[in-house]
């Protein structure tokens, strides 16, 4: 995998830096993200589709080498001000995110556009989160910039999702491509900065699976392929809004992200065309 689409999702390598942080730089990548509602009748042939056409992500595991554990915490402020989209808020989100039971925990602020994601992220140690509950930033943390960003805009822990993800990757003419699908999705209330889990939590999503497409200036084929057989639902999915409805923070029709106008649009043409 090339290193701007290994940024996505890979785990650096181990070395730490001041206060627990791994000498890495942070991942400022544009693609596109599409993502869609798979139903359950339809979830193991899409599997079996997929794996016969791209590769298992190298830091899977499982049965056929794919499939990971992914937790994060999810912040807003007091008055969910990014849950309301209130200005600035409504574009960006800020998370801290985990990959199966891993010593390394990803601050991660992610920023959407019309139809790109921007995203930034830095690894650290999971020890020093604890640095989070600390003002003033430290000034040597390569972790200082999320830690400003939550002081500045008054952002606090509120939720925890946790997911098991299936990740496939390939290339095509125009570069690396992703394809993910999330499966047993369960939400908790959380304030605080780690990960431990009090007693069982919430199902998201249990009638369908969430699939993402990733890819660069334009959808492979084999995204089209995948969408022309399958006619997967698109929908603006967001774990942090389906658990703050699930968890009663928020009335269900919040639950989803507004579609660019005209991508539905565009998608539903290539169900009625083969290539």
């Amino acid at each position: 995998m090339q290193p701007s689409q290994r940024a996505m999702e890979a785990a650096p390598s181990d070395h730490r830096g001041v206060g627990g942080s791994r000498q890495i730089r942070d991942s400022r990548e544009f693609v596109y993200e599409l993502k869609f509602y798979v139903g359950l009748s339809q979830a193991e042939a899409l599997k079996s589709w997929v794996r016969e056409r791209l590769t298992a992500d190298p830091h899977g595991g499982g049965l056929h080498g794919d499939t990971y554990l992914v937790s994060s915490v999810y912040f807003d402020t007091q008055a969910f001000a990014v849950l309301a989209r209130q200005g600035s808020y409504g574009r960006s989100k800020y998370r801290i995110r985990r990959y199966n039971h891993g010593d390394t925990v990803y601050l991660e602020r992610k920023t959407r556009g019309r139809y790109r994601v921007f995203k930034r992220r830095t690894a650290v140690s999971l020890g020093a989160l604890a640095q989070l509950a600390e003002p003033p930033p430290a000034a040597a943390w390569d972790g200082r910039w999320f830690h400003r960003r939550l002081l500045v805009r008054a952002l606090q822990a509120v939720s925890r999702v946790d997911y098991e993800r299936i990740a496939r990757i390939g290339y095509s003419d125009y570069g690396p491509v992703r394809l993910t699908l999330d499966q047993q999705l369960l939400a908790w209330h959380t304030r605080g900065l780690g990960f431990e889990i009090a007693g069982a939590g919430t199902p998201l999503s249990t009638q369908q699976l969430i699939l993402e497409l990733k890819f660069g200036s334009a959808m492979p084929i084999v995204f089209k392929e995948l969408i022309r057989d399958f006619s997967p639902h698109l929908e603006g999915i967001s774990k942090y809004r389906l658990a703050c409805c699930e968890l009663g923070l928020a009335p269900p029709s919040l639950a989803a992200e507004e579609l660019p106008a005209g991508l539905a649009t565009g998608l539903a043409g290539l169900r009625r065309h083969a290539l």
